[in-house]
């Protein structure tokens, strides 16, 4: 580590018990984009590029790092206690990987977790709730006598509901979707038009069919 990055990783660790004015102005210090309105507890975020929009709440006790890009969209909001980070090696990842996209409006609450071995993007409007929710965008596959390290992508659509304690596994949930809690989700779910999709269990299935109409959300 160059002297450069280690003073960018030390002012990173004194911003997370500064105030308020000071972090943000630590943030733009070190290249962050950051919007109006932001607010961040006591967390710590070390990204080689941060993005955050306007009106974004940030709680206490979060773990967001080693990503080369984290981007939060506007009027979203993250609780408390989460770690979103990538531990495997970045300079040989390929260009889409170590990145975490979170849409405008999401509902972040506590204690998930997102691992960005590959890429995660959460779409606007979603919410993930509860608590110990799993992201994996990386998995091992047999490859001859050994096993190759795969990094995968994590699409979540928009509008989507996340229950508690879901493991999602390197793979697309589409627009609209409600996920029951507990739910296994190692395979991608395509869209379809005019339906929203109840999709759980383990591993998930579809469950229910909603038909959308203009006026209400008729089941089928």
């Amino acid at each position: 580590m160059n002297k450069n990055n280690k003073i960018r990783n030390l002012l990173l660790i004194l911003a997370v018990i500064m105030p308020q004015s000071i972090k943000v102005f630590i943030y733009s210090l070190v290249g962050w984009k950051i919007g109006n309105q932001v607010k961040i507890g006591f967390s710590y975020i070390n990204c080689d590029e941060t993005v955050l929009e306007d009106n974004i709440k940030i709680g206490h006790f979060n773990i967001i790092r080693r990503m080369k890009y984290f981007q939060l969209g506007k009027n979203s909001c993250i609780k408390n206690f989460n770690q979103f980070f990538f531990s495997g090696n970045k300079d040989v990842a390929p260009d889409w990987s170590a990145k975490l996209i979170i849409g405008e409006n999401v509902s972040f609450m506590s204690h998930h977790f997102i691992d960005t071995g590959g890429s995660v993007e959460i779409g606007n409007n979603s919410i993930l709730a509860g608590r110990d929710t799993h992201f994996w965008s990386h998995s091992f596959q047999p490859f001859g006598e050994k096993l190759k390290h795969v990094r995968t992508r994590i699409k979540i659509g928009e509008h989507v509901y996340i229950g508690a304690r879901t493991t999602i596994l390197g793979c697309s949930v589409p627009d609209g979707a409600i996920i029951g809690a507990g739910s296994i989700i190692n395979k991608t779910f395509e869209p379809e038009e005019n339906f929203r999709l109840l999709i759980a269990g383990n591993p998930a299935k579809i469950k229910k069919r909603y038909k959308i109409d203009r006026n209400s959300i008729l089941v089928e």
